[in-house]
This record gives structure tokens, sequence and C-alpha cells, in this order.
């Protein structure tokens, strides 16, 4: 099972990439993905396509993972 959510590696993901790419813009360098919306659209609706069919298999879920120790905490809650 495959879990999509924005967690702290998205986040510092999204930093680095608005940083890059401001730095690709000051030194006028070629930016290393499309440049052109239309082909970042591509890639942006390949993975949302992705991640519709994985939904709707049942292979993939929104939101977080649960945590290793959930079962370990349900189990103290209820005295087993």
């Amino acid at each position: 099972m495959q879990y999509v959510y924005f967690g702290k590696t998205e986040l510092k993901a999204l930093i680095v990439g608005l940083i890059t790419g401001a730095l690709y813009g000051v030194l006028n360098l070629p930016i290393p993905a499309p440049n052109v919306l239309g082909g970042n659209l591509a890639i942006l609706f390949t993975f949302i396509g992705l991640v519709i069919v994985g939904l709707w298999r049942h292979e993939i879920k929104l939101g977080r993972p649960p945590s290793a120790n959930a079962k370990t905490d349900s189990n103290i809650s209820s005295g087993q």
C-alpha cells in the first residue's frame, strides 16, 4: 500500500525547487525541465492519473501512513 500526502520531504522539495528555479533565472541558465506550461502540466497530470488509478485499484491511500506504534498504542489503550 502506498500513501500520498504532503509531508516534510515534499515541503523540503518545494523549497529546494523554488530556490533552484530562482537561481536558474538569476543566472540565465536553461532549466532542467520543460520550459513551457504544457510540458509541466503533462508531468503533473501524468502523476495525477497514476494516483487516480491507484485509488481506484485500492493500491494507494491519501493521507499519512499509520505510524509503527499505532498497533501498539491501540493494544495499550484497549488493555491488551
